[in-house]
């Protein structure tokens, strides 16, 4: 039912946007009618297309992120940015687009720099959380986090606070998340290196339901658990990573799907990270359809609709976590 779902979204995706399309020309351009318009063919094949593939792998990675984050930090309210990445691409693609000379732009690119950004921040708040010879504190690890967040959000603030208003204006438009540009390049790398964790998560799903029992118990029962929580610590950044280089910051996607896919399916790992990943996807292809139509011609950020749809099942997962606690 979900991949129906999926498969509905997407297809409403690259059908559906500012150039209209007729139901005899949609039929030919996806059978590969040699009579269909060249045109329209091209605004499907070349611009539609890669997007809506992008935005569902998109967010395919950050629910699977989320849902590892959760579980790892046996925290609901933790999400793939938690540990500064967001922050650290952020202040980085800010500095690249106000600051960086035409060559060194044209040679690394936004991307490149705001994936860079994120490594950089996940490489400071895992040094900062490390203990020689002690596990990784998830308590550790989210205050590390937040301290990492809030030094490189101060850095985006001074970098738009004294930028050209012409280039502010281009940085915050990416930090409000758009998949506008998005090509068939960009698919490789976002494919590998989701279907890699997501096949590595769903190999450790036993463990992975061990580790919700608690760092002693899971220790008891033979589990190497400061290794584990390493490799999701790892395979998180990746995913978030990539997708921040590829859309921009895209927020809530994988703080409140994995909670939806919970209440739908339970907690079991090998059922709750397939179901996670879908849904995902599902929620990411409909919102960036939206954005593309509500205004047209114009384009709304991801981010604008996201945290607007976000806002009541995030304010459920509060009252939830209050009644619980």
């Amino acid at each position: 039912m979900s991949l129906a779902l999926l498969g509905a979204a997407m297809l409403a995706g690259v059908f559906w946007g500012t150039a209209q399309i007729g139901w005899s020309d949609r039929w030919a351009i996806l059978t590969g009618d040699p009579e269909a318009p060249r045109s329209l063919s091209l605004i499907v094949w070349q611009w539609r297309m890669p997007r809506v593939l992008a935005v569902a792998l998109i967010g395919a990675g950050l629910s699977l992120a989320g849902a590892l984050m959760q579980t790892a930090l046996r925290n609901p309210l933790a999400d793939p940015y938690l540990m500064g990445l967001s922050s650290g691409a952020s202040a980085a693609a800010v500095a690249m687009i106000i600051w960086a000379p035409a060559w060194i732009a044209d040679v690394l690119g936004v991307p490149l720099a705001a994936f860079l950004g994120a490594s950089a921040a996940f490489g400071i708040t895992l040094g900062l959380a490390f203990r020689p010879g002690r596990m990784l504190s998830p308590l550790v690890v989210i205050l590390a986090g937040v301290a990492v967040s809030l030094m490189f959000q101060s850095l985006t603030a001074f970098f738009l606070y004294i930028g050209d208003p012409q280039a502010t204006r281009a940085a915050l438009g990416w930090l409000m998340g758009t998949a506008a540009g998005t090509d068939w390049s960009d698919l490789p790398v976002l494919a590998l290196a989701t279907t890699t964790v997501a096949g590595a998560a769903f190999w450790r799903a036993g463990d992975l339901d061990t580790l919700l029992l608690g760092d002693e118990r899971a220790a008891a029962l033979g589990m190497r658990v400061g290794l584990l929580r390493l490799l999701i610590f790892v395979g998180t950044a990746l995913l978030t990573g990539l997708s921040v280089a590829v859309a921009g910051i895209v927020g809530f996607v994988g703080l409140i799907v994995p909670h939806m896919a919970r209440l739908l399916i339970g907690a079991r790992h090998r059922r709750l990270l397939p179901l996670a990943m879908v849904l995902g996807a599902i929620v990411l292809v409909c919102v960036d359809l939206l954005c593309r139509v509500l205004l047209a011609p114009e384009e709304l950020p991801l981010g604008v609709l996201l945290a607007l749809f976000a806002a009541p099942p995030f304010i459920f997962i509060l009252r939830r976590v209050r009644d619980v606690a």
